[in-house]
């Protein structure tokens, strides 16, 4: 993961010889933890009481342009295990090391102490350190986060097993927003695994098909196995394998699902004939050791709407007697639950143990959230036992649930800038514009759309957002009680305005300056106070949830001008604007501690993303509401 930038000017000089962890403060109780150093995993034991302790014998070193976070799994009071990645400063450590050699953090609570030995810190190195691309020449342009994690992570890649027939292609179009099938390059029941798929509409994902286990058929078996010990040996995360889907399509009712041959596979596995029978233990209940982590493997139970539509026409009619519509959903899905575990969970769990992760899928739009749920299980398997920048990528390469778009958001800005708009180095002497365009390419990138003309990196796209930001009156709120609902009822307005506002002839009018005339302000060069913060804050979250307009109503097309102004134009006469320029408005902070300034700030933009973030089901109401958008002819901005 480290650039090129080691010289003699910038020395290796940085060793880690021991970390601990106090959480006796905070409400997460850490289970397990290990620090992450570029791909390098190293676990930190169990301490006394709520602590955790771990030194390094030999020093870990510490390059320039190297990554170093720690990993956390914890448990929350009556809440299920969660994970966290606590990202550190290379710079902020080399500022905050003294005679003792430690480094401290606080987290939610957690304290967390880095011992350092034996190191030679210059202030040359500090210099680069803090540096945007580990330069000093600020005439540079400043670096982008997701260019970094592109390097390091440029797609996810994933294997999908199943046999023909079981949905795999439809699954794969939907979750990445893609069109073609990806089988097409096969004949029927063929795929060569070692075969990369890489779509030209969605770039960011690269796929390996395999197809199922067929009864007595050792062969597949082999090549599967063949293929995951390939990539476990491959030196980079960029060549690893990142998670694999096994794909089975739900049985009718009396049927097994096994019935694939995956029985036999299984049985094989059990009498040893596979060689490694440990290994395909491990394949199934997903604790495949790799290098570097392990790959996570999903069940994948396929076609679930042709399921609930059989199990709704097996209901007794006198059953439904005085029901309403809502009722008799409601049970229909018990019944299908109930009938899920005893044809699908039940045969899974008995061979593959009551820890793998599965989910229930359809590709049809009224079940959109069933592909997210499948999308957010993998994310958080990748986060665990892969890498962050892994977990990033499989947000950024899917196109089925925005709250992903809005946590992978975070995640990078998280990384550098967001957390410190305030005491931000890179942004020291350069003017509001050059620093608006890092963050403008941070959001963008996460999203991914299928943008080939590059609409959304231009300079007329980033004028029409700054001059929505002109809006913003940094005066003192006028009525800081005067709040709108947020959820479903600002999700439904924006729909409406949508739809009146994309007819089929009529041109997309912005009612914001766009073209040539921008802000002055962005010509300034960057100094902290409060009108600034707020311009900050106001633009990155103003961006965000016109972005997130913009997915409803593109759909995984190709974008336009013209599509792109009618998120722009929905957003700025949507209530949700004027909402959360008003809560902008009274956001207003002492500078006098830059630490507080930045948390503060940080804790703003993520509450506000969040508060309007629309999930996978609301995604499905509101486009049910909105008529097709016609995205030609083009127009101008």
């Amino acid at each position: 993961m480290a650039n090129s930038i080691h010289t003699s000017t910038a020395p290796c000089a940085l060793h880690i010889s021991g970390i601990s962890i106090d959480f006796s403060n905070s409400e997460k109780n850490v289970e397990s933890a290990e620090a992450r150093i570029n791909q390098l995993s190293k676990p930190i034991e169990h301490d006394a009481g709520k602590t955790m302790r771990q030194t390094f014998s030999p020093p870990i070193q510490l390059s320039l342009g190297d990554t170093f976070s720690l990993h956390l799994r914890y448990r929350r009071r009556f809440r299920k295990i969660g994970h966290e990645d606590i990202n550190f400063d290379l710079a902020d450590i080399l500022r905050a090391s003294d005679a003792r050699q430690e480094y401290h953090k606080s987290h939610d609570n957690i304290k967390i102490v880095v011992v350092l030995s034996g190191n030679t810190i210059t202030e040359a190195w500090i210099h680069h350190a803090e540096q945007p691309d580990s330069a000093s020449d600020t005439t540079l342009e400043l670096q982008p986060t997701t260019s970094e994690i592109i390097q390091i992570c440029p797609r996810f890649r994933i294997l999908v097993i199943g046999k023909t027939g079981v949905g795999k292609s439809s699954l794969i179009n939907r979750a990445f927003g893609v069109h073609e099938a990806i089988a097409s390059t096969h004949k029927p029941g063929e795929a060569d695994i070692d075969h990369e798929f890489i779509s030209p509409q969605n770039d960011r994902f690269v796929l390996h098909d395999s197809k199922g286990f067929e009864p007595g058929e050792e062969g597949n078996v082999n090549i599967v196995r063949g293929f995951i010990e390939r990539r476990r040996n491959m030196d980079t995360l960029k060549d690893k394998l990142h998670a694999v889907w096994l794909c089975f399509e739900i049985p009718r009712a009396g049927g097994r699902l096994l019935e694939t041959g995956t029985e036999d596979f299984l049985t094989l596995k059990r009498g040893g004939k596979l060689g490694n029978s440990e290994w395909i233990n491990s394949y199934l209940s997903t604790k495949l050791e790799l290098t570097g982590g392990q790959v996570p493997v999903v069940v994948v139970f396929t076609k679930y709407d042709r399921f609930i539509n059989r199990v709704d026409r097996t209901l007794d009619e006198s059953s439904l007697v005085g029901l309403s519509s809502n009722a008799v959903k409601e049970l229909v899905k018990n019944k299908a639950n109930a009938e899920l575990k005893e044809i699908c969970i039940g045969p899974l769990e008995k061979f593959a143990g009551s820890d793998v992760p599965y989910a229930t899928v359809s590709t049809k739009e009224e079940h959109a959230e069933t592909l997210a749920h499948l999308i957010q299980i993998t994310e958080e398997r990748v986060c665990k036992h892969v890498a962050t920048e892994a977990s990033v990528m499989t947000s950024i390469a899917q196109r089925v649930d925005p709250k992903l778009k809005f946590k992978a958001s975070i995640e990078v800005g998280k990384r550098r800038y967001w957390k410190a708009l305030a005491s931000c180095a890179a942004f020291q002497k350069r003017t509001m514009w050059e620093c608006l365009r890092v963050l403008h390419t941070d959001i963008v990138a996460v999203w991914n759309f299928h943008d080939p003309h590059d609409y959304l990196y231009s300079d007329d796209f980033r004028n029409l957002m700054v001059n929505m930001v002109e809006k913003l009156d940094v005066g003192p709120t006028t009525n800081p009680n005067n709040t709108v609902a947020v959820g479903l009822s600002t999700v439904g307005a924006i729909a409406g305005i949508v739809a009146v506002l994309a007819g089929p002839a009529a041109p997309i009018v912005v009612p914001i300056v766009a073209g040539v005339v921008i802000a002055k302000w962005v010509y300034d060069v960057y100094q902290l106070s409060c009108a600034v913060l707020q311009r900050f804050i106001a633009y990155i979250v103003d961006l965000t949830l016109v972005l997130q307009i913009l997915y409803l109503v593109s759909d995984s097309q190709e974008l336009s001008r013209r599509v792109i102004k009618l998120a722009v134009a929905s957003y700025h006469a949507s209530p949700t604007s004027e909402e959360v320029h008003r809560r902008i408005q009274g956001y207003d902070r002492n500078f006098t501690l830059l630490e507080r300034t930045d948390r503060d700030t940080l804790d703003k933009i993520i509450e506000l993303m969040e508060l309007y973030c629309i999930d996978a089901k609301e995604v499905s109401a509101v486009r049910a509401q909105i008529p097709t958008v016609d995205s030609l002819p083009d127009e101008s901005w």
